[in-house]
């Protein structure tokens, strides 16, 4: 990377047209014939021309004072340019490359990115200035010695003829340079049709194009800093003309993607908003080809250990720019819609994989399609019921008369809203999850549509202060699904593929589709694309993490140790929802109820020592497991006691469960069984229980 010891100057040009053919006017002087025999002439000119040649250049030398002033300018202009090679563009790329930093605040991925480049930057610049001292040095060595010795050995005329050299080598490099006229402006250039290479020169010609900056004042545009590499596209920033505000050109922004040569979905624009900034600067980023065009998997995937989802957030999906967004599980309730398929169960997976290891969020799922979706984290979840809407309202019910009581708690803390050091006092964030609406909430789908309509509303307005999380999903983005109370109430929201525009306006907002916030436009060959709206990120295009079924049963997997040893598993803590829709139906449906699979039956002792043996894939289930299950669904009489030991607890729970085999007139021992982690426990073998049930 160098820069060019000149500026590059470009010859005057001009069109004329051909003067009509005339009678060719004799030629004069000497002339050369095909063959190379030379004929003469009678003229003398050229003895006269010879003359005026050496007196022109006479008096060109007396005006200038025999160039002495230009010897000095010429080594000024040497001392200069080695300055220049050796300083290169790193000052200005590494100013670029913090002003982006300083842009990034609040953007990780963004805030390393910019950090590592300038890392790289003064690693690069250290290593070119290195190199140039050297050849600098060697260089100059050689003409020193060069030097000594013609002086040494030549004598004076060798001397004298250094000296000349020096003193034109000086008058050279400090010539004036010729005035150049500049080139005409041309009119009416075409614009390329595929992906300019963004500049300064690229963002005049596209941004008068695209009718954001009149043509006579494009010259008024300024880049700031030069373009960078940003994720898979180029980033540039440009200050457009004082009283033209950045977000005209975002409101055009299709036609400055078509000026461009690519499609709107491949731009990114933004006010640039970062320290020293004004409402004129405009952040600019394009890529030449579908920056969604792949499918990334989610980071937790590969991610091990606790997640702080109350301060860092949920990574959900993936920006433009390849850039991780997060979601913070904090005063913004989330509606998710689009067509069936269209991958807001991806979504949701991703908002689970974090939520599920932060042993301080209650999570509850009321799942109206009653798939297996969500059977892997069942073991975690506060709440978790399939198809069931009497039981949904219940619990929303139960939820709001809670509300009360974490008002209280925040009145006599003098609060308004929850703050991070309160939340395990409070009993933990609330994240209460409806994965599809439209089982719940139209009228007459049950006799319960209204109430739940109503609760959800009033979580919604008035939950988030007191640590209440709403995320309500829905593949019938309708008015009577999602009715204008619920809507209006939801903060954050994410459009998946829609079947029409009005549908996108019915979850992300009346008038965004003609905003040009269109999820019906999404490409239907990109799962999980969404267009997502926050008070966090503004209107963004952005796809989901990609997680496969067994990707989420190993992260369940680890997330019930991260909550067991923080004793936040079902069972392990007094949960006043599980506990008032225990006295008001008898039966929990903490960890998906006695089956686990969120269908909320009663069944007998025997049935369910039967699932959970089949769910552990072994054969068999230990005494742990079963104390741990039986101890989520029915706290009062499995749970422990305040003050009771590890052996005390397992003792009595263990004791009255035999009772029960007992009088259920049965014979199923006891006996030594693998666990999860290889060693062997007391248990009961899948064939033992199977045995005594068909006995």
């Amino acid at each position: 990377m160098t820069t060019a010891p000149h500026p590059i100057r470009q010859p005057n040009l001009s069109l004329r047209k051909e003067p009509a053919e005339t009678t060719p006017a004799p030629v004069e002087g000497t002339v050369v014939k095909h063959q190379g025999e030379i004929v003469k002439t009678n003229d003398a000119s050229w003895m006269r021309s010879k003359v005026a040649a050496v007196g022109a250049v006479k008096d060109h030398a007396v005006s200038n004072k025999l160039y002495a002033p230009w010897v000095g300018r010429g080594y000024k202009n040497l001392a200069r340019r080695w300055v220049d090679g050796f300083r290169d563009d790193y000052p200005q790329m590494i100013r670029s490359a913090k002003d982006e930093l300083k842009a990034a605040k609040g953007d990780t991925d963004a805030e390393a990115h910019a950090k590592k480049t300038i890392k790289d930057l003064r690693t690069d610049r250290r290593e070119h200035q290195k190199w140039h001292a050297i050849k600098s040095c060697l260089w100059g060595a050689a003409g020193v010695a060069g030097a000594a010795t013609g002086a040494v050995v030549g004598g004076t005329l060798i001397e004298a003829a250094m000296g000349a050299g020096a003193y034109i080598v000086g008058a050279y490099h400090g010539r004036p340079e010729p005035e150049i006229a500049a080139i005409p402006e041309l009119r009416h250039q075409e614009a390329p049709r595929e992906a300019s290479l963004l500049g300064e020169e690229t963002m005049r010609r596209v941004l008068v194009e695209a009718g954001v900056v009149p043509e006579k004042r494009a010259e008024e545009i300024r880049g700031i800093g030069i373009p960078r590499a940003e994720g898979p596209g180029t980033g540039y920033t440009v200050d457009l003309p004082s009283g033209i505000p950045a977000s005209d050109a975002i409101a055009k922004a299709e036609k400055i993607a078509s000026a461009l040569g690519v499609h709107k979905d491949w731009t990114d624009l933004a006010v640039d908003r970062g320290k020293g900034s004004n409402a004129s600067r405009l952040k600019v980023w394009m890529s030449s080809e579908d920056p969604f065009d792949v499918v990334r998997r989610s980071p937790l995937l590969d991610h091990s250990g606790v997640i702080n989802t109350w301060r860092d957030g949920a990574p959900l999906v993936f920006g433009k720019r390849g850039n991780t967004i997060w979601f913070r599980i904090r005063e913004t309730s989330f509606l998710v819609g689009g067509a069936t398929r269209r991958g807001k169960g991806v979504l949701l997976a991703n908002l689970l994989l974090a939520t599920a290891k932060d042993p301080r969020v209650n999570v509850r799922i009321f799942d109206g399609k009653g798939t297996g979706e969500h059977n892997p984290f069942a073991p975690l979840l506060s709440t978790f019921v399939k198809k069931n809407p009497e039981r949904l309202a219940l619990a929303s019910r139960a939820l709001i008369e809670d509300m009360d009581r974490r008002a209280d708690f925040l009145d006599e803390h003098g609060l308004d809203k929850l703050t991070e050091d309160l939340i395990e006092q409070i009993g933990g964030v609330e994240l209460f999850v409806v994965d599809e609406l439209a089982t719940y909430t139209p009228k007459g789908t049950s006799p319960f549509a209204d109430e739940i309509t109503e609760n959800l509303s009033q979580l919604a307005a008035v939950g988030l202060a007191l640590g209440i999380i709403l995320v309500d999903l829905t593949q019938v983005p309708e008015v009577d699904v999602i009715r204008g109370r619920l809507r209006q109430n939801h903060t954050g929201r994410a459009a998946m593929n829609t079947e029409s525009a009005m549908a996108s306006n019915t979850i992300l907002g009346d008038g965004m589709a003609g905003a040009g916030h269109d999820a019906s436009k999404i490409p239907l060959d990109q799962p999980g694309r969404t267009v997502l709206a926050t008070p966090d990120t503004g209107v963004v295009a952005a796809r989901s993490f990609m997680v496969e079924p067994e990707e989420k049963r190993v992260v369940a997997a680890e997330a019930i140790e991260i909550r067991r040893e923080a004793g936040r598993l079902p069972g392990q803590w007094q949960d006043p929802i599980e506990a008032k829709l225990l006295a008001w139906t008898g039966v929990s449906s903490a960890a998906g109820g006695e089956r686990g699979n969120g269908r909320i039956t009663r069944v007998d002792l025997l049935e369910r020592l039967e699932i959970l043996a089949k769910s552990t894939g072994r054969g068999n289930v230990t005494n742990a497991e079963v104390f741990a299950a039986f101890a989520a669904t029915d706290p009062a009489r499995y749970g422990r006691k305040d003050g009771e030991t590890d052996a005390g607890w397992a003792g009595r729970v263990g004791k009255v469960i035999r009772d029960q085999i007992e009088a259920a007139g049965v014979e199923l021992e006891v006996k030594r069984v693998p666990a999860a982690d290889g060693k062997r426990g007391q248990g009961y073998l899948l064939e033992d229980i199977t045995a005594a049930r068909n006995g």
